[in-house]
């Protein structure tokens, strides 16, 4: 009821503000005319309803933010059906080009602020069993307690008797550990018990690695037979890799699971192109003000170019210059070796990371560039001639290729971004590895509507200034 409520708000409330902006702008608005139209906005709640996007469970962010998008488009398409079959005096279609537009991302804002607001709620979501014993389910319990927002709350922990022997001999005890605080369920009357308790109890059956077939085929069993809602984590995860974008697909008998490449396809990457085109451009024209007001300020501070370029690895692994403002001394490599010769202690963190949190060679007007990412601005350039892209991979140096083994393969195949997963979801604070898996996992489920959210997000993480250093 309540992203019910979110939705209707963002769309009526939208129609409502830019028919208030046309009257300040002098305009006239007939309610008559605009109140039987606006109900053609409900469309998109019928639509989003159908698609089950009102459950507990949401769907990912990038594809909630798709199906969004398609139900809010239809509302105002059957609006611009109704007024290109009307008869008569016809009111402004400019009020309902832009509330379309600014539904587009108003929807899907107020949608999450709902969440963020009342995911903490103990009401919000749905309980959760986890079925499983291994090393993998402390993991996924893990996950879902600092991801509330996925409407998943874990309060019961399942190991059935085929898996008893495993679990003895097993690794269980460090996930005995980590699930502590969940209810134990050891039988099928206790699941049932706890199904009746709780009607809308969601199943998540964790496929460990290491257990018996008989096992995991008795937990799948089991769960599809209780449970309305079963999910189920595969034991790819067990490993840490990244799984592709993929869709079921049934051949004969056979489940087999389909991998879309998004950024081979000719299309998606025109598409991606001319986005970066468009908003890089319009962009740059509007934080022009910017860039002379921080030039001056670079100049005014030390002696030195505005403007510094360094070699980083572009798309099928070519050498680009990309742009930045100048954040550092001009002999900043001399100034590092000396530090780092006069604390010994700090050579093992620049040498894990490539970055250090109080740099020596870093001005007072470059860490307040670095701190709030200004001094990546200048990079519009290299979107603009086709070296980057909005977003996209961190573009890395040479000496990092080593550092991205097997993952620089799929680095190669897609432009470095301005910003991108790594940049929204942490920054600094992630290791190294945690970067790499986040580059791989962009570049396996890239999409359109997932550019738009990390755009979206980039400003929140850039003004909360967390992970900057």
């Amino acid at each position: 009821m309540l992203l019910l409520a979110a939705d209707c708000t963002a769309l009526f409330g939208c129609m409502l503000l830019i028919g208030l902006l046309r009257v300040a702008a002098g305009g006239e608005i007939s309610l008559s005319e605009h109140v039987p139209l606006s109900l053609f906005l409900l469309v998109a709640p019928m639509v989003n309803a159908f698609e089950g996007l009102y459950s507990e469970i949401p769907p990912a962010l990038p594809e909630e933010m798709r199906m969004l998008g398609i139900s809010t488009s239809l509302a105002y398409f059957s609006i611009a059906i109704f007024l290109f079959l009307g008869r008569g005096s016809l009111p402004s279609r400019t009020v309902y080009v832009w509330s379309w537009v600014f539904s587009l991302g108003l929807v899907p804002l107020i949608r999450c602020a709902v969440r963020a607001r009342f995911s903490r709620e103990p009401w919000w979501g749905v309980p959760t069993v986890l079925f499983g014993s291994g090393q993998l389910v402390p993991r996924v319990k893990a996950y879902l307690d600092r991801h509330l927002e996925a409407g998943l709350r874990p309060q019961a922990r399942f190991v059935s008797a085929a898996c008893a022997e495993w679990v003895k001999e097993g690794p269980s005890v460090a996930a005995e550990t980590a699930s502590s605080g969940l209810e134990k369920l050891y039988s099928r009357s206790d699941l049932e018990t706890f199904v009746r308790l709780y009607p809308k109890t969601c199943a998540v059956v964790v496929m460990e690695k290491d257990a018996p077939s008989t096992c995991r085929q008795e937990l799948i069993d089991l769960a599809s037979l209780l449970f309305s809602t079963v999910i189920i984590v595969p034991e790819d995860l067990s490993e840490g890799e990244i799984p592709f974008w993929v869709r079921p697909l049934e051949i004969g008998e056979v489940l087999c699971l389909q991998v879309r490449q998004n950024l081979l396809d000719p299309r998606r990457l025109i598409l991606k192109r001319g986005m970066d085109l468009l908003l890089s451009f319009v962009g740059g024209l509007l934080i022009l003000p910017f860039f002379l007001i921080i030039g001056l300020a670079i100049k005014l501070e030390t002696p030195g170019p505005v403007f510094f370029r360094q070699s980083r690895i572009g798309r099928d692994g070519q050498t680009i210059r990309i742009l930045k403002f100048r954040t550092m001394v001009r002999n900043a490599e001399e100034v590092l070796e000396k530090y780092l010769a006069a604390n010994p202690g700090l050579r093992k963190e620049w040498e894990e990371d490539q970055k250090l949190r109080h740099d020596p060679r870093i001005t007072r007007i470059g860490t307040l560039l670095r701190r709030t990412s200004l001094d990546e601005l200048p990079q519009l350039w290299n979107v603009l001639i086709g070296q980057m892209s909005l977003v996209g991979p961190r573009p890395i140096v040479e000496d990092e290729i080593i550092r991205y083994g097997s993952a620089f393969n799929a680095y190669k195949r897609v432009r470095p971004g301005m910003t991108g997963l790594w940049q929204v979801s942490g920054r600094n604070d992630l290791s190294y590895k945690q970067r790499v898996h986040l580059d791989r996992f962009y570049i396996s489920n890239w999409s359109t509507w997932l550019d738009l959210l990390i755009l979206a997000r980039t400003l929140p993480v850039v003004l909360g200034r967390k992970g900057a250093y």
